[in-house]
């Protein structure tokens, strides 16, 4: 099995990676080639924003594709003229980011999709690349696979999430929570996306032109992640309740470089369901298992120092009675 990964050093491109290579098969990786190559893997260093770019792949064939680093649909969309008729399955990731606010959860894959949501242009795109590779799949050109994830977690996180929790825990520092910390979230652990990835390219042509959401099936809600952090850490936390109308900011407006808790105020919960009778797929780690891995390894690197955000520091500021920096 050939297999080209769009991405692969980062984060999610490593379990996937190790999987792949796990399983015998020929791995490829694209990507901008800033961080060191995986060793025993073909690198390709390549920008896909640079006209032309992929080209690089010419008379290239692949039994499968994993597209993790397409942050702009035109990027789909050249990969789908280079690739067609050269590969089986696109399996694209997208973002369960793309569905509107819902009163009735947990979101299917059928749910309506749109803003007003946090991360709305990332969003947009997601969608647009989505609608792009279902065209390319109804003209015959590959078959396709809509990979939706909810909140990914696990080591290697580059995002500040556990790392976020435990850090004020550890420091002893009080951590914001908006309105009472009672928005539901789903989680999946890195390594089960991963493999779940490995099941869909295995899986027959029952897959093809489906979108499914990758997620294990409890909610959680902002207060229960960091009281499930606080037990693995073995910390009492010091919560701090802020309405939404008191951040100076809405949840359509949440910001990953300015942080004030590390999941907007806003209902992630999604199904899946849907892989799970497509194809007998199921998460396997629990909450406790990604939050324990993850805390274990997060201690190893010794950079334990809470992250200073202008957003959280302002927000305490007000709480206290003081202007920022006094």
């Amino acid at each position: 099995m050939k297999i080209l990964l769009f991405g692969g050093t980062r984060f999610m491109g490593r379990y996937v990676a190790r999987e792949v290579l796990a399983a015998g098969w020929q791995l490829t990786i694209l990507n901008r080639g800033t961080r060191p190559a995986v060793p025993g893997v073909e690198c390709i260093a390549c920008d896909r924003g640079a006209p032309g770019a992929l080209a690089v792949l010419e008379g290239r064939s692949f039994d499968a594709v994993i597209d993790f680093s397409a942050y702009a649909s035109d990027w789909v969309a050249q990969a789908g003229v280079l690739l067609e008729g050269r590969i089986r399955r696109y399996l694209f990731i997208s973002s369960c980011a793309v569905y509107t606010e819902s009163q009735t959860l947990p979101v299917t894959e059928d749910a309506p999709t749109g803003p007003p949501h946090p991360h709305q242009a990332y969003a947009a795109e997601k969608l647009r690349s989505e609608r792009l590779l279902q065209e390319f799949g109804r003209r015959g050109a590959f078959q396709t696979v809509s990979c939706r994830l909810p909140f990914v977690l696990g080591p290697d996180n580059y995002e500040d999430r556990e790392s976020f929790v435990f850090s004020r825990l550890h420091a002893g520092a009080p951590i914001l929570l908006t309105n009472g910390g009672n928005a539901l979230y789903s989680f999946v652990y890195a390594g089960d996306v991963a493999q779940a990835l490995m099941a869909l390219i295995r899986a027959d042509d029952r897959v093809d032109g489906q979108i499914f959401n990758i997620t294990m099936p409890q909610a959680t809600t902002g207060r229960g992640f960091v009281e499930a952090c606080a037990g693995v850490a073995g910390k009492t936390p010091k919560l701090v309740h802020v309405p939404q109308d008191a951040l100076g900011f809405t949840p359509a407006e949440f910001d990953l470089r300015d942080l004030c808790f590390p999941f907007p105020h806003h209902h992630f919960f999604a199904s899946g369901e849907r892989l799970r009778q497509s194809i007998g797929f199921a998460p396997r780690h629990t909450l406790h298992d990604m939050l324990r891995i993850y805390h274990a390894d997060w201690l190893s690197r010794g950079d334990l120092a809470p992250r200073v955000y202008p957003r959280e520091q302002s927000v305490l500021a007000r709480l206290a009675g003081a202007e920022p920096g006094a």
